[in-house]
């Protein structure tokens, strides 16, 4: 009909480069080697023409795929805010990205799993347990988990919380300290790995209490245990966040980080908002979220993944000093 504008299709592009439809195809995907020559002429005509590219979303469909993969992180409204959360997600969707995939985050407790997706990863969430796990993989929906729990059936990408916790008491034996405090975060995989490796250390550690890696709520746990005023030398604390919240009451109850008190956290992320470096040990963020994506890649293509534990590395800094 005069007036409307025919889509462009792929046959399109075909024929004004000169090459046949799976030449083309080829020289878009890249799945097959096409010469330089023959690809930039395709994208030339391509680009000519106005044609974006072969639509992501068919093809997909007709692999039996949806191209999404979702990416559950808890509650949505407080997934954001832990800083060790954000370089390993970035790093997920970078990778993820780059393949052509979607990344859908949702929820630990809603109903977006059932949604078509490829794969799912389990991150930021810390429960042991998870009521859509079981009809994933009634599905054959991959699942990679990360920061544990290890589930039948699903791929594991975690860090040796354990052993950086047991360089860290060390570190702290080793300066003298013997009356040691812990803050911990609520009960999760990282949460008793970390707990123990300090124990192998310190088994006689008091639990101050359990809080997200929340500035404000580790301030005030600190608060309430530091106005009974304890005979204690050192706190460990499961996240830098935490540490910081502790540095801060510890300061305004008049209290030196670390001449009367020592403070050490976990995780290795910028603490800007305060004026010393952290002792802390450093976990690969970023190097977490690559292993998380290239597990999710394999996994959708059938391919066996085995877990993953990465190294940490122990950050001696400003905050802690001989007991």
């Amino acid at each position: 009909m005069s007036g409307q504008t025919r889509t462009l299709t792929l046959a399109d592009v075909a024929a004004a480069a000169g090459v046949s439809l799976s030449t083309a195809s080829l020289a878009f995907s890249g799945n097959k080697p096409v010469s330089e020559v023959t690809r930039e002429r395709v994208l030339a005509a391509a680009a000519t023409l106005g044609y974006s590219g072969p639509n992501l979303l068919a093809r997909n469909l007709r692999q039996g795929r949806s191209g999404v993969v979702g990416i559950a992180v808890g509650k949505l409204s407080t997934a954001f805010q832990d800083p060790a959360a954000l370089p390993m997600m970035d790093a997920v969707s970078q990778v993820l990205g780059s393949a052509g995939m979607g990344l859908l985050l949702m929820g630990d407790d809603d109903g977006h799993a059932r949604l078509p997706l490829d794969a799912v990863i389990y991150a930021v969430c810390g429960r042991d347990t998870w009521a859509a796990y079981d009809d994933l993989v009634v599905r054959d929906v991959p699942v990679v988990v990360v920061d544990g729990p290890s589930w039948a059936g699903a791929s594991l990408v975690d860090v040796d919380h354990r052993a950086g916790c047991v360089d860290l008491g060390a570190h702290l034996h080793g300066l003298g300290h013997r009356r040691v405090a812990t803050v911990t975060l609520e009960a999760s995989h990282p949460q008793r790995e970390r707990d123990a490796g300090l124990r192998e250390v310190f088994p006689d550690a008091v639990t101050i209490g359990a809080c997200p890696s929340d500035l404000a709520a580790a301030q005030s746990l600190a608060g309430t245990y530091l106005a009974e005023r304890p005979d204690v030398t050192a706190i460990v604390c499961q996240s830098d966040v935490q540490a910081a919240g502790v540095v801060l009451e510890a300061r305004r109850r008049g209290l030196a980080v670390p001449g009367d008190l020592s403070v050490a956290g976990f995780d290795g992320v910028p603490t800007p908002w305060l004026d010393l470096v952290l002792t802390t040990v450093v976990q690969p963020l970023a190097e977490k979220g690559r292993a998380t994506a290239d597990a999710v890649l394999k996994r959708i293509e059938g391919e066996d993944v085995a877990d993953v534990v990465l190294p940490v590395e122990l950050r001696v800094g400003d905050s802690t000093g001989p007991a």
